[in-house]
């Protein structure tokens, strides 16, 4: 096996799980929480994590893609040609959408998030009716983040055997 290629699964696969699981974790275990802790702790801890959550999770998702594209043009006898043409190539594809859908979203919730981090900040909302739609946005967004990245996983998973 050529070292490039192994680097790069390596790379695609380290750094998947760790976005996958970020996301699934965010969306099934760390919002549902915060949602139910009084205003004064959630703006606590959103200080504490959400920025290094949005660098660690954009930076992720990054390498992934790109290491994905990578190996897309770089494997023997695979190539972008063949997205959407092969079984292999609607298997790579969907996953490819889905990735790339989940990254745009997970860049909006990180807004929607920041925009809540400073609102309970500056204390310009403390009545949980008017946080409820950012909070609303934030629980939609997150969750199919989550289904979006197990999706691109399922797929390009499939494409093993496709």
């Amino acid at each position: 096996m050529d070292i490039e290629i192994l680097v790069l699964r390596i790379l695609h696969i380290l750094f998947g799980v760790f976005w996958v699981g970020a996301a699934v974790y965010l969306a099934l275990v760390l919002e549902p929480k915060l949602r139910g802790l009084p205003n004064e702790i959630e703006r606590e801890v959103l200080q504490a994590i959400s920025k290094l959550n949005s660098l660690w999770i954009t930076l992720s998702a990054i390498i992934t893609i790109g290491a994905g594209f990578a190996l897309i043009s770089r494997t023997p006898g695979r190539e972008m040609s063949q997205l959407f043409d092969t079984g292999w190539g609607w298997a790579i594809g969907i996953g490819l959408i889905a990735s790339l859908l989940a990254f745009f979203l997970s860049g909006w919730v990180g807004s929607s998030t920041a925009k809540l981090r400073r609102a309970l900040q500056a204390e310009q909302m403390s009545d949980d009716d008017a946080l409820l739609p950012l909070r609303t946005r934030i629980a939609i967004g997150s969750r199919a983040n989550a289904v979006l990245v197990i999706v691109a996983v399922g797929a390009m998973a499939s494409a093993r055997v496709a």
